[in-house]
């Protein structure tokens, strides 16, 4: 295991506190050790450096476990705001790549319009590095959550004050075919018509499948899915090789080359696309997204 830079006897330094928070957290010197990737000597050896110097009790043993006392308990609560600036550093390191260029992390649940707006703001300023996050809307939200990503667009997302928000666009879910299908022909196709053919579904924590289910659970049907995929992407191919119908949102994608779009009344109406990020994260690369993200025109951008 690892072991932390040396630092004086005694001293209170910020890897002392991290070794008290965790120790408090876990209830022991093995387990606080795995959690920071160090030794259990050099745990318990700086909760007893500092013991000894301050003359103080940072933990009584109670049935096994480490319990912290009052005083001890003070430290954690700065040992956290620590620990947030700590992330604050690295969020501000994390924002330039190796070369020094800025780097703005971006969260996609759909390649679209997400990719239009980041093109946009690669156009608009080419020193910008930037790295995309696909995932489920679930993913998506969560990495924002963890500030693993600085801005992020996901349709039909809940009202949240944590968020700043803007819309970007209106958007349904549709069936999509393959080219060859009959149904190339339709406008639109029914929940029932739908029930009686293979499905292709999306897994937990896709908007889209929650719409999908939604749906189908209204009109009282409970169709098994002949193939269920964990990526938009897996879902259009599997359209286009003809193994089912599957689903997505009007916008997800550019493409259409090799599957067609067809409106599903009983999915209701539209949804707002959003770009979002937390509203405490305020730094310029950001706000370039969102500007980028309000000069947006999909119809400009996107075959239907």
């Amino acid at each position: 295991m690892k072991e932390s830079p040396a630092a004086p006897p005694g001293t209170l330094s910020f890897s002392r506190l991290r070794a008290v928070s965790a120790v408090a957290q876990e209830g022991s010197f093995s387990a606080a050790a795995r959690l920071l990737g160090l030794s259990h000597s050099a745990i318990s050896q700086q909760i007893n450096d500092l013991e000894a110097r301050f003359g103080v009790r940072l933990f009584e043993r109670v049935g096994g476990a480490l319990h912290p006392t009052p005083l001890c308990v003070e430290l954690c609560d700065i040992g956290t705001r620590v620990g947030e600036a700590e992330r604050d550093a690295l969020r501000i390191l994390q924002r330039r790549d190796a070369t020094g260029r800025p780097r703005l992390r971006v969260g996609l649940g759909n390649s679209m319009p997400g990719i239009a707006i980041v093109g946009q703001v690669m156009r608009q300023h080419p020193t910008v590095s930037v790295n995309v996050e696909s995932g489920s809307h679930q993913d998506i939200l969560s990495a924002v959550l963890r500030r693993e990503v600085d801005v992020a667009v996901l349709p039909d997302l809940p009202a949240d004050r944590r968020f700043r928000r803007a819309r970007v666009i209106s958007q349904e879910v549709v069936a999509i075919v393959s080219a060859d299908s009959p149904m190339t022909k339709r406008d639109q196709v029914t929940l029932a018509e739908l029930a009686e053919l293979p499905l292709i579904f999306r897994s937990h924590g896709s908007s889209t499948q929650k719409v999908v289910d939604r749906a189908f659970r209204a009109a009282g049907l409970a169709p098994e899915p002949r193939l269920t995929a964990d990526s938009r992407d897996a879902v259009y191919e599997a359209v286009a090789l003809g193994i089912g119908v599957g689903f997505m949102w009007r916008f997800g994608t550019y493409r259409s080359d090799t599957v067609r779009r067809v409106q599903v009344p009983e999915f209701g109406s539209t949804v707002d696309e959003v770009v979002f990020a937390l509203a405490d994260e305020r730094n310029a690369l950001i706000d370039l997204f969102f500007n980028a993200a309000e000069q947006f025109q999909p119809e400009a951008k996107l075959r239907l």
